[in-house]
């Protein structure tokens, strides 16, 4: 399910837009496309869409992986800023771990401290948000 808001405000405008993926490995790249559906429509800058593309996709499977719920996708657009948030039922918040250089995966973490200009975690009555902002060089305007 999609659910679309706009917000007009002091501050200008914000498009909010929601999805509650099944944990299921399509599910990842429905939340891809989810992702740049909404940057491209914001018309962010490629190496931003990129950007949110990838960290959606680490967070999304990190969910599923970690959470083993549901995951409810949030992608809210405010100027130039794209705010990521991805909601699962396990309250335990993630954690940086000692990385094997031959290991295929245990890296999203440090993309995510690494690409995105703020993150963080919410705890929620029912499990945990881990969020993200990613900031494009050039101003998103509506349609």
């Amino acid at each position: 399910m999609t659910d679309d808001l706009t917000i007009l405000g002091s501050r200008g405008w914000a498009v909010v837009t929601s999805l509650t993926l099944a944990p299921d490995p399509a599910a990842v790249r429905q939340a891809r496309c989810f992702a740049r559906t909404c940057c491209a429509a914001a018309r962010l800058e490629p190496s931003a869409l990129d950007t949110v593309v990838l960290l959606t996709s680490e967070a999304v499977t990190n969910a599923f992986v970690h959470g083993r719920s549901d995951a409810r996708l949030t992608v809210t657009i405010v100027g130039n800023w794209v705010l990521v948030e991805v909601g699962d039922d396990n309250s335990r918040h993630p954690r940086p771990v000692d990385v094997d250089d031959e290991a295929l995966d245990g890296r999203g973490l440090l993309l995510v401290s690494g690409l995105a200009n703020k993150w963080g975690v919410r705890d929620e009555p029912i499990g945990k948000t881990v969020w993200f902002e990613v900031r494009s060089a050039e101003r998103a305007l509506p349609g």
